[in-house]
């Protein structure tokens, strides 16, 4: 259905606009920083000066050291105590070959514009052309698709960028459509977008971007801390702003209290990660799951816990919804089959009595000191078979894993659950 709600602007009213905010954006970061600011970045007379221009990254604070108007080091911003190694290939990356410098076109389309052969999309075959050049033709597409589509024909603020406000990509360009008129934007993110939708019907609240339990309550109140899916140590050098890996102190703490014995540790993963090398191998456990069979596991720890009645029955009847329609599904009582230990063996890869093992350690302790936590989401919209593996496994595996974790009772008291998600 065409949206008619649209707003038209001449050619030259929009590019003189386009251009007043590139401007302002370039100008930003000095005009518009508080005097106050300023000044505290004034070097005073006799101070040492710090070399390199301080900037941001998906990595990290660096300074950058520029020479000829070139890029030639990176080095980590003095106030980060835990920096990435992963900077020092930011240089290649700002002038990598295969970074696109200039306006290009692709060939058929500057011959025959919208009309052209799309088949020979990706073919390589594209010509460079001036920036006025460029940019009467994103008008003329412009005023083209607005015309004879309406807005919904027009996709902007989709994906990822650079950190900051001026080189977020899709940020400007979504500002420098809706200088022409209306278009469709996106809702939510593609790495927890999911999640955002299904866990509010499943824990009660989008958890992804709520307050985390904190890592000294994790490190104070836990006995027991299960990593499923996560490799925390390597995922967090990067985020989608600039981090300050401030929580790297707390991965420091964690190592020392397993390798003191006050935390044991297990590691839910296809491969031995970067986290379990750090916390060191011969200190955490590792259970070697077949890649994407977690809910066959979630579904026999769930039905040890209950057959074993080593859950917090009181908490089932007055805080969840729908056990009851869960449990005949998860007994057999539907299809024949109990979601045992041992039907989840031969699916997971993992022996039946290592995976009751499990159950009863992540209930044990009285119920007051196990954690399950650093499950990533975000893995699930990135792996192999993308946003439909996410839909339906992040429902299949929540679900079962709420109920795993609700009947070994981590999802109460202090330092019980923890969900943390990473890219």
């Amino acid at each position: 259905m065409k949206n008619k709600d649209t707003l038209h602007v001449s050619r030259r009213r929009f590019l003189a606009q386009l251009g007043g905010l590139t401007v302002a954006g370039m100008l930003g970061p000095s005009l518009l920083t508080p005097r106050s600011a300023r000044a505290a970045d004034a070097v005073a007379p006799g101070a040492a000066t710090k070399e390199g221009i301080l900037t941001g990254s998906h990595w990290g604070a660096i300074r950058a050291t520029v020479v000829d108007g070139r890029f030639v080091a990176a080095k980590p911003f003095e106030q980060d105590k835990y920096p990435s190694k992963m900077i020092a290939g930011l240089p290649d990356h700002v002038h990598n070959a295969a970074r696109i410098r200039y306006p290009m076109v692709r060939v058929d389309w500057m011959r025959k514009g919208h009309q052209s052969d799309t088949s020979q999309r990706g073919d390589n075959r594209f010509v460079r052309v001036s920036w006025d050049e460029a940019l009467d033709l994103f008008y003329q597409e412009l005023e083209r698709v607005q015309t004879t589509y309406g807005p919904s024909a027009l996709l902007t603020a989709s994906g990822w960028q650079s950190t900051g406000m001026f080189h977020n990509a899709s940020g400007m360009l979504a500002r420098a459509i809706a200088l022409h008129g209306n278009s469709v934007s996106t809702g939510g993110d593609y790495s927890t977008g999911a999640a955002q939708v299904i866990l509010p019907r499943v824990v009660g609240s989008m958890e992804v971007y709520e307050q985390q339990t904190s890592w000294p309550l994790v490190l104070q109140n836990s006995k027991t801390i299960v990593l499923w899916g996560s490799d925390m140590v390597k995922n967090q050098q990067a985020n989608w702003w600039c981090p300050d890996h401030d929580v790297y102190q707390y991965y420091e703490q964690l190592k020392e209290k397993v390798a003191s014995g006050a935390i044991s540790v297990i590691s839910i993963d296809p491969v031995v990660t970067s986290t379990h090398d750090y916390l060191g191998r011969d200190k955490v456990k590792h259970i070697a799951i077949n890649p994407q069979t977690d809910v066959p596991l979630q579904l026999a720890l769930a039905h040890t816990l209950y057959s074993e009645k080593l859950y917090d029955k009181n908490f089932l009847d007055n805080y969840c919804v729908g056990f009851d329609q869960f449990l005949p599904y998860l007994l057999g009582e539907k299809d024949g089959q109990p979601k045992d230990a041992a039907w989840a063996e031969k699916l997971c890869g993992i022996d039946a009595d290592t995976i009751r093992a499990l159950a009863r350690q992540m209930a044990a302790t009285e119920r007051k000191s196990s954690l399950a936590g650093a499950y990533n989401v975000c893995s699930m919209a990135n792996s192999g078979h993308g946003w439909s593996s996410c839909w339906r496994q992040c429902w299949d595996r929540l679900v079962c894993r709420a109920a795993a974790l609700v009947l070994a009772g981590t999802t109460t008291a202090p330092g019980r659950l923890a969900v943390r998600g990473s890219f």
